[in-house]
């Protein structure tokens, strides 16, 4: 069974080559793996214009090739840029590369992360219970980690309020797991300089944070970006791992936008840090008056790094209680994919205000209710959208890709209107909605005379095969083949589901078996439904279960 390690060694092994008819002036192909991912880079020599560039890939060994959806091309740097997606963990893959109706001219083989069950490890220290930091400064080798895990009947660490962090990592190829981490002044774990090839997993985080400020209303706020998990500035930061960890109760919350913009702790922050990480299967909860700002998020969100930066892959999280977004993944977003992700009782869903490089896949992800204000009841709140996905000449103007979520609405006895998003896709503020595309998403908002899809004034967008009961507020010709209509869910599913991942469409219900095939995507399917929830399929899993 091989490690990250190993399988990047794999990678920088492996063969490329380029067939007789190869383009003399291309260049080489490249990729980038994760566990379920590979991201995609080649330099054509040629433009392909709208159709891009071409790619097809099999597992090594099979002899049959599937399409993948085809690489955007972006004439900023003359480069094809796209993932392959749905991957399985551990495995090697040969991957072609062509133009338009030519002959594919490149081949590479990459091999996926494995996903083991358990880490290779070269040394352990069992981790007694404590009121102290935990200062990690050594780390292990590709070929053996160092692992930090909780000690029999230990493991406890509560600085109470003493300690800015309960946990600091500096060094490579660390396992932290399974620690009951409390109390930390600013941050649960820091990770530092020095840190790369970091596992955090199977913890339980809570109760870190200061006090910024008290409210009209009387709740005392903490301060910004504080997080369960937090990196500052290590653009060296690569290859971290954070899955399966309950991430809850900070010491303060969030302001909501009664009183502005919010500003508050966070579950997992990457301000100015690296790439090609994974964040998946955690989740991130809190009480009432202890709301976050994001749940998982950044601040570089104007410029061409920002987070999750590049290469990295968001997924399988639980994420409620946050007064902005569930998921802010704004900034450069090259080769960045977020998918099935439950997110409920947060003002925004999947942000990506802005992206700059690109692209990013927004798929299969389930969004429940809104809130975005606190001092008004449910029916005067304004809600946001689902997917906030506006774009910026200053920074650049990346592909985003949106495809297969669900926009959930629950009947909630009390109000007028039901409890979901407002919107759907949408620019925001003075950042358009550009270069995006959307195919077979169920956009359900709770006014059906909102917007469904709002351009902001934006353009060179590709909105099409969605299921949606709002306006459509974007170029003459959006939609052509869109839906319009309210989902019908089948019994068991829909949001009374809640976080129990039936979602299925009714064969009764518009865009059962309506969806338009996506190669990669849901090409595995005779008759693809619209929506995250593919009929006659196992239910959707998000935590720490999965």
């Amino acid at each position: 069974m091989k490690t990250i390690a190993a399988a990047l060694a794999v990678l920088a092994s492996a063969s490329v080559f380029a067939a007789p008819k190869s383009t003399p002036s291309s260049a080489p192909p490249r990729a980038v793996p994760t566990f379920e991912s590979i991201g995609l880079y080649w330099a054509p020599g040629a433009n392909p214009g709208s159709a891009g560039c071409q790619v097809q890939y099999r597992k090594a060994g099979d002899t049959a090739w599937k399409p993948g959806l085809a690489l955007w091309y972006d004439s900023r740097n003359a480069e094809c840029r796209g993932s392959l997606v749905q991957l399985a963990p551990g495995t090697s893959y040969e991957i072609q590369f062509g133009l338009p109706g030519q002959a594919f001219s490149w081949q590479l083989a990459s091999t996926t992360w494995s996903d083991p069950t358990g880490w290779p490890i070269a040394k352990v220290v069992d981790v007694p219970s404590g009121t102290t930091t935990l200062a990690i400064t050594e780390g292990g080798t590709p070929n053996g980690y160092v692992l930090y895990r909780a000690a029999i009947d230990g493991g406890v660490l509560d600085v109470a309020n003493a300690a800015d962090y309960d946990v600091t990592v500096a060094a490579p190829y660390v396992i932290v797991r399974g620690l009951t981490l409390k109390g930390a002044r600013v941050d649960a774990v820091r990770l530092l300089p020095g840190a790369h090839d970091v596992v955090i997993e199977d913890n339980d985080i809570s109760g870190w944070g200061s006090y910024r400020a008290t409210l009209a209303n009387g709740q005392q706020v903490g301060n910004d970006y504080q997080a369960g998990i937090r990196c500052e500035s290590v653009s060296t930061l690569e290859r971290v791992v954070i899955q399966r960890n309950r991430i809850h109760d900070p010491r303060y919350g969030a302001n909501s936008w009664s009183f502005g913009h919010p500003a508050g702790p966070q579950g997992i922050t990457f301000n100015y840090c690296g790439g090609n990480n994974v964040i998946r299967y955690n989740e991130i909860t809190s009480a009432d008056g202890h709301y976050y700002n994001d749940g998982i998020g950044g601040s570089d969100n104007y410029t061409n790094a920002g987070f999750p930066n590049y290469d990295s892959d968001i997924y399988g999280n639980l994420i409620s209680n946050v007064w902005d977004d569930a998921i802010e993944a704004e900034g450069g977003n090259r080769n960045v994919r977020i998918w099935g992700n439950y997110m409920d009782q947060t003002a925004t869903g999947v942000a990506t205000t802005v992206t700059g490089t690109g692209p990013v896949y927004i798929f299969r992800n389930v969004y429940n209710r809104s809130r975005q204000l606190s001092e008004v009841g449910p029916d005067s709140d304004d809600r946001n959208s689902f997917a906030k996905s506006g774009s910026t000449k200053k920074v650049g103007n990346g592909r985003r890709y949106v495809f297969h979520n669900t926009l959930l609405q629950v009947d909630n006895a009390g109000t007028t209107y039901p409890l979901g998003a407002g919107s759907g896709i949408a620019g925001t503020g003075s950042d358009s909605l550009t270069n995006t595309v959307s195919r077979n998403n169920i956009l359900h908002i709770w006014k059906a005379w909102w917007n469904a899809i709002d351009e902001n004034g934006g353009s060179g967008n590709d909105l099409d095969y969605d299921l949606y009961n709002g306006a459509i507020a974007a170029y003459r010709g959006a939609e052509p083949h869109g839906l319009v209509g309210t989902p019908l869910y089948a019994t068991g599913s829909g949001w009374s589901s809640w976080a129990g991942g039936m979602y299925q469409l009714d064969p009764r219900s518009p865009g059962f078996g309506a969806a338009l095939r996506l190669p990669n995507f849901n090409d595995s399917y005779a008759a693809p439904d619209i929506g995250a929830h593919q009929s006659g399929t196992a239910a959707m899993c998000f935590g720490r279960t999965c």
